[in-house]
């Protein structure tokens, strides 16, 4: 046989095995079913998440796809779980951003590093926070709000729904930049929070929105600012910080879906397609809207570079403050 057409014939057979090994990594759904990991409780918001989209998941998997709860330590032992889980696809990380980007900058227990750990398979959802404020406060503007905060101590305080969250932090530094030396307040979640805010127990709270709209169009609360780069469609007539001049804040919160890093790149994007095709389903749109959560799909690449920008802008804000979880 000449060179040349061993070459060839080589060649071929090696295309080929490398045509069926990606073709064999796929999810092996006779293995049993997804797990779909949540670091949080049943009835939490990123649990409501993760129920929404099995069904729809399981329908594009050929497979059945099981919430399984681990929670503690603020999502850690969940994304501990899924960073050690076998790379077949069989195990899923249902992370948000206070788990993959605020954890690992505030705390010295965290044992993952978002990015090298795990392979991101695709934004799910962003959500909106929202500066508020009691009705009875004299307050039209954050302007407004900071000017009360600097001249009155007893104003200075604002609630935050979990220590370490990126709520904290956004009154950080919008209080640095105003020299208005405000306090944050941690509270367990944000009912009782935004039940403070209520009863004028506190000046001010910075809390996902979709625990204010009902109440700022009551006129029981006031809205004052939003994050992002454009308004909420939920608050339409709330105008963002960015519109305010505070440019820091565009990046909003979002959840995503996450597996082990060295999981095959045909499985992650199995995945990812079918998560694409769940999130573009009008009942999860309209559940998600409900919620106050945007379907806001994006690719894996997309979701990794999210990550490391939100880690480059909150990281010197965090070592700023001096704030550690310990």
């Amino acid at each position: 046989m000449k060179l040349p057409a061993l070459l060839m014939k080589t060649a071929l057979a090696c295309a080929c095995l490398a045509f069926a090994a990606a073709s064999s990594a796929q999810i092996a759904t006779n293995r049993g079913p997804v797990k779909l990991i949540v670091g949080y409780p049943a009835g939490g918001s990123a649990d409501v998440q993760a129920r929404t989209l099995s069904d729809k998941l399981a329908a594009e998997l050929g497979t059945t796809v099981v919430v399984d709860n681990r929670t503690g330590a603020g999502g850690q032992i969940a994304a501990d779980y899924v960073r050690n889980a076998a790379p077949d696809g069989l195990t899923v990380l249902l992370a948000n951003m206070h788990m993959m980007v605020m954890l690992p900058l505030t705390s010295k227990t965290v044992r993952y590093d978002a990015v090298k750990d795990f392979k991101a398979v695709g934004r799910i959802a962003s959500f909106y926070e929202g500066i508020a404020v009691p009705a009875a406060l004299p307050a039209k503007d954050v302007k407004q709000w900071l000017e009360i905060a600097r001249t009155d101590p007893k104003k200075a305080s604002y609630g935050v729904p979990a220590p370490g969250s990126v709520a904290q932090f956004i009154g950080y530094r919008l209080g640095t930049e105003a020299k208005a030396d405000l306090v944050a307040a941690p509270y367990r979640g944000a009912a009782p929070l935004v039940q403070d805010l209520l009863g004028d127990q506190i000046a001010a709270g910075i809390t996902p929105i979709a625990d204010l709209v009902a109440y700022q169009q009551s006129g029981k609360l006031k809205v004052l600012a939003v994050n992002g780069a454009k308004r909420s469609a939920l608050l339409p007539d709330v105008p963002t910080l960015k519109e305010l001049g505070q440019t820091h804040f565009d990046n909003l919160e979002w959840t995503g879906l996450f597996v082990p890093a060295s999981t095959p790149q045909p499985v992650v994007e199995q995945l990812h397609k079918a998560l694409g095709k769940a999130l573009a389903a009008n009942d999860v749109q309209e559940r998600f809207a409900k919620l106050g959560f945007e379907a806001h799909p994006s690719t894996s690449t997309e979701l990794t570079r999210l990550i490391e920008d939100d880690l480059k802008t909150w990281g010197p804000v965090v070592k700023a403050s001096g704030f550690t979880s310990e």
